[in-house]
């Protein structure tokens, strides 16, 4: 009998074993998972709004609801478009063993800066891009000269920097906010929209996708993209190779800078204005946004495509939340929720 009983449970072991192994592969294709929870939350959309979704008019058969189900790809992709363009530098920073904590106050000051040097300055519309793009590099290059040459860690440099810049965001609205001059041919390229299949796609998405594939190939097929990836894996090791990891570091540090300066110019002139306010939150947002995309939070490893599935899963869920009448305020505690659980997969799968 008690052969029996330990062959039993011999046996049991091995089965459940197996199934670890197998829902530990599962995941481990994490890419995977993130379009399937995707869709499983675009689904509840269905669910709770069928409304929405499909047209009941119909005698004989659902027909998709095309007007009401554009409008809310639309607003998904739109909300999607800011998070996915930080979300690049933010991808670059955590796979090289870093991360920013400024980039929703960085976002509002670009967005605002754009806004004052139109209508205070009356600068050229690509003067005041340039300008814009500049500010970013330089406090992306401020925030990664202090953790490389002073060595105060990411963590506490970026929590400084976000205090500083969301109180010159704050100086540059006065407490209210700022609107771009009606008299701007070229925001258009920038702000405006166009129509595909009945879907209004604003240009800021075709700017995304466009810093997608740049910023892809740069990470995936560069030296400078394999440099990214040996630092955060072992910067010790990337240093004894030869590999700058304080330049590196910096250059993540100024990417996100660029990158994080175009979105709240593509933002500020889609929508016409922006508060001091804007952005806030930003950064826990993007940060849950690449992680579930799979990026190590310790370095190492991680992806675009990957941070893209990602945004799109944090944009889903204000937007299932706003349809079902629930207070946007409950996506704080939710998006909580989603970081700590994406940190418990992310340590199971490396057990």
């Amino acid at each position: 009998m008690s052969v029996e009983t330990e062959g039993d449970g011999s046996e049991e072991t091995a089965v459940s074993r197996g199934a670890d192994s197998r829902l530990r592969r599962l995941l481990q294709r994490r890419q995977i998972g993130v379009f399937i929870g995707f869709f499983l939350l675009f689904g509840l959309i269905a669910v709770t709004r069928p409304d929405l979704i499909f047209d009941f008019d119909s005698v004989s058969t659902l027909f998709l609801n095309w007007d009401d189900f554009s409008g809310i790809l639309s607003q998904l992709l739109r909300q999607a478009a800011p998070y996915v363009i930080i979300g690049i530098g933010m991808t670059y920073l955590m796979i090289g063993g870093e991360f920013d904590l400024s980039v929703g106050s960085m976002y509002a000051v670009a967005g605002l800066t754009f806004a004052m040097l139109l209508t205070d300055f009356r600068l050229t519309v690509t003067a005041a891009l340039a300008v814009v793009l500049l500010l970013g590099a330089v406090v992306g290059l401020a925030n990664g000269v202090i953790v490389t040459k002073v060595g105060i860690p990411s963590l506490i440099t970026t929590i400084g920097m976000m205090s500083v810049l969301r109180g010159f965001a704050y100086w540059l609205t006065t407490g209210g906010s700022r609107q771009l001059p009606d008299d701007l041919g070229l925001i258009d390229l920038f702000g405006g929209s166009i129509t595909v299949a009945g879907v209004e796609i604003a240009y800021m998405v075709f700017w995304m996708l466009a810093l997608i594939v740049v910023f892809g190939l740069v990470l995936q097929q560069t030296r400078f993209g394999h440099h990214v990836y040996a630092t955060g894996d072992d910067e010790s090791a990337a240093d004894r190779s030869g590999i700058n990891t304080d330049r590196v570091k910096v250059t993540n540090f100024v990417i996100t800078g660029v990158v994080t300066a175009i979105a709240g110019v593509l933002s500020i002139a889609y929508f016409g204005s922006m508060f001091g306010s804007a952005g806030r939150g930003f950064e826990l947002l993007i940060i849950a946004a690449v992680v579930i995309g799979g990026t190590n939070l310790f370095g190492g490893e991680g992806s675009i495509s990957g941070m893209f599935l990602g945004s799109l899963v944090i944009a889903v869920i204000p937007v299932l939340l706003v349809l079902n009448g629930v207070s946007v305020a409950f996506q704080e505690t939710l998006t909580g929720a989603v970081i700590i659980g994406a940190v418990m997969v992310d340590i199971y799968l490396r057990d």
